[in-house]
């Protein structure tokens, strides 16, 4: 269990380490409105992908780690065959919104990023439910961290725009795409395989797509709503304290993508066993995690002079991340339960958990918000995470008092 963790943590840290990286020098050296931009463009490609993550990984995930090996590459490629059918009118109704809204020029970059980021992404899933999160190290690296190095190339150049960002991220994704092909194992599908297999992934992955919109729409709550109220600065500087708290966010995403797979192989030992396999993985995640909030309470000053520079206009972020780092404790302990939730087939109570957040968040979000502006706003999804927690301990306790998968 160990190994896996550790293969997990140091993949998932590679990929959050160039998002960090990336987000960084754009804060940095983008104007704050559109930095902004960026970040409500790339909140929308996160609900696209999350979308299509519960429809097809999601699904694909827990199938695959029940299956014998001999049996895993037939499933691969039928998951495969099925992304185009969601990825490409995602992307085509991505690239109108944008001309709509008077960004044209955003509109290739952002559509052709997304298109073969999910291909690369839907690779490294492959991997990571067979558990060879080692081998997907390679693509993730090139990925994730090549974006970062071709914007400090253009920075230099000093032809760094938004449209240049989205093209280098596509870049590197189309290059890790390529590395990454050459380790999955996959088969051409057989005629008449796609419609049972969609229908299949469909009935597993609804509830998981409406637990994941729903807590998509959580944060985008909060990313629209301060733009509405006060304009795209103060959502840069929303996302510039994310980007803070968002440290710790290799332990995070990376036991989301483990923790599933090792509930769902004790599941048929009953709820209380998934619940330990998932458990054990959520404590090593606190080892790591708790030193790293702590240095976020005690000094966001140093913190955000580190990042940001001195010169910077989020040197002012010391409470709205201090307010942060305790709203995302909360929040990772109601993560690891819906991850659990997700592992043994219980996506539909991991819905009523983001269900209560975002209510939460969205009774919250306007009258704090007006009353104190960003801190405001830090509060109320502190408060949303909160509602989670207890609503995930609720269902929790109820489930492993009843004992059987069959439950859910």
């Amino acid at each position: 269990m160990l190994r896996h963790a550790s293969w997990t943590l140091i993949d998932q840290g590679v990929v959050s380490l160039g998002a960090f990286l990336l987000n960084i020098v754009l804060a940095r050296h983008i104007a704050p409105v559109e930095y902004g931009v960026f970040a409500l463009i790339f909140g929308i490609l996160l609900m696209i992908q999350l979308s299509i993550s519960s429809v097809i990984f999601y699904p694909m995930s827990i199938r695959i780690a029940r299956l014998p090996e001999e049996e895993r590459a037939a499933l691969a490629g039928r998951s495969l065959a099925l992304l185009p059918m969601l990825l490409l009118p995602a992307a085509l109704l991505l690239a109108l919104g944008l001309a709509i809204m008077g960004r044209a020029d955003l509109a290739l970059p952002v559509s052709l990023h997304l298109v073969i980021w999910q291909g690369q992404e839907a690779l490294r899933r492959i991997l990571f439910a067979e558990f060879r999160h080692r081998d997907a190290l390679a693509g993730d690296s090139i990925a994730y961290l090549g974006a970062p190095l071709a914007v400090l190339f253009l920075l230099q150049q000093g032809t760094l725009t938004l449209p240049s960002v989205f093209f280098c991220m596509a870049a590197a994704s189309g290059v890790a795409l390529l590395v990454s092909s050459r380790l999955v194992r996959a088969e051409r599908p057989a005629a008449g395989t796609l419609r049972p297999t969609f229908s299949e992934f469909w009935s597993l992955g609804r509830w998981s797509l409406a637990n994941n919109f729903v807590g998509a729409l959580r944060i985008q709550l909060f990313l629209w709503g301060l733009t509405a109220m006060f304009g795209a600065a103060s959502t840069a500087a929303f996302q510039a304290a994310l980007n803070v708290v968002n440290l710790a966010n290799p332990i995070l995403l990376g036991l989301c993508n483990v923790i599933p797979q090792a509930a769902a192989r004790k599941s048929r030992e009953g709820y209380r066993a998934a619940w330990k396999a998932a458990r054990d993985y959520a404590l090593i995640g606190t080892l790591p995690l708790l030193p790293c909030y702590a240095v976020l309470l005690a000094a966001p000053d140093f913190v955000l002079l580190l990042l940001y520079g001195a010169d910077s206009s989020y040197l002012g972020l010391a409470l709205p991340i201090r307010i942060l780092a305790i709203s995302w404790l909360l929040g990772y302990s109601a993560d690891m339960v819906c991850s659990f939730m997700h592992g043994v087939d219980a996506a539909r109570l991991a819905l009523l958990v983001s269900a209560a957040g975002t209510l939460a968040a969205a009774a919250l979000f306007l009258p704090l918000t007006q009353q104190y502006g960003l801190a405001g706003a830090c509060f109320a999804l502190g408060g949303s995470n909160l509602v989670r927690l207890l609503t995930a301990h609720w269902f929790l306790t109820r489930m492993i008092a009843h004992g059987r998968p069959s439950a859910a």
